[in-house]
Parts: structure tokens; sequence; C-alpha cells
């Protein structure tokens, strides 16, 4: 919320100023200096977005597992986040699947460089920068979702797979999170002219 009424006024905040000015001051020239103030809005836009970037509450973050999260929105988290893998910093999207990575599945792929070396594995790098993905639900219950996951790849071709999430049962601040607990190798379905 900050940030938007920081931009906000960083918008209409020349605007607004020279109203109260030519009020308070009973200046007869009503025509606003619309290209000065718009430059100066611009200049303050760029300066709060750099103040906005570079600020120590405003680190680009990601998603955390919370209860709230419906085990389809998980899968899409983490399908968008590959997506856009190094937005908004390197291998961004691999560290977001692995927030929600199911800490039984951590023992197995972890620690962090263990998990990328594995998603840039020949099984799983063309989930990486995919041009689109598809989501199929194939069972949902009360504690475990399995999904067929169909994605086209950077190079066009179409790959499948089964994609499975669990709610957390004893993990402290994780419990009745979704968290993917395993994703199967892929299904290669052809390629797409």
């Amino acid at each position: 919320m900050t940030k938007k009424i920081i931009l906000i006024l960083a918008i209409l905040g020349p605007f607004i100023a020279y109203f109260f000015y030519t009020r308070l001051t009973k200046l007869s020239k009503k025509k606003y200096p619309v290209k000065a103030l718009s430059l100066i809005s611009i200049i303050l836009v760029i300066i709060s977005l750099g103040y906005l970037r570079f600020n120590e509450n405003y680190s680009p973050s990601l998603t955390k597992p919370n209860a709230s999260l419906e085990p389809f929105d998980v899968v899409a988290i983490q399908l968008n986040a590959l997506q856009r893998n190094n937005i908004p910093f390197n291998d961004a999207g691999i560290e977001q699947v692995w927030e929600f990575a199911h800490p039984n599945n951590k023992k197995i792929t972890g620690p962090l460089e263990k998990f990328k070396r594995m998603i840039y594995s020949k099984s799983y790098k063309m989930l990486i920068e995919h041009k689109n993905s598809e989501i199929i639900i194939l069972n949902e219950n009360l504690n475990k979702s399995v999904y067929k996951v169909i994605i086209l790849s950077n190079d066009k071709k179409k790959y499948s797979y089964i994609w499975e999430v669990e709610k957390v049962q004893r993990e402290g601040n994780l419990i009745n999170c979704w968290m993917t607990t395993s994703v199967s190798n892929p299904e290669y379905l052809g390629e797409v002219i």
C-alpha cells in the first residue's frame, strides 16, 4: 500500500502542489505548465521506483507457502516462476519451485544447489522458460492432489509431467500448506509447428 501511495504522489504531486501554489498566491494565470509538471512527475517516478527497488524492505521476494493457497495454485505459481526463471534475479523460478518443495522432497533433492542442477538436467530443463503450460486435474482430495502438466518448451516441443502436491502434516509453520512431493520424468508428446 505504501508503494502505491508513493507512486501516486510522485505522479500527481507536482500538479497538486502547483494547484495549491496558484490558490495561495492568488495567481490569475489559470493555465497549467503541463510539460514542466509532467517532466517533474516523470523524474519523481524514476526516483521513487529506484528508491523502492533498492530499499531493503522492497527486495524482490518469492511467494512463500501458506495454508490459504490451493493445490492448483501451488502448481501454477511454480510453473509461472519457471516460465520467467530469471526474473527478478537469476534462477528465481527455480528458487520459487524450491520454496514449494515438500520437506520430504527436499531431503532427497536438496540442498538448493543440487536441486538447481536437477532442474537443469535433461528431464526438467524444458520447464525453464517454457512458452506455455496447461494444468489438468487428475485427482484432488483433502491431503493429496495429482495433476497432469502439459508444457510447450522453448523449442516448440510438447511434454507432459505428473505433478503431485500434498498437504504438509507435521512441519511447524508449514502445517496445512500444499507443497510438491514429486514431479515425474517427462513424456514427449511431439513438436508443434
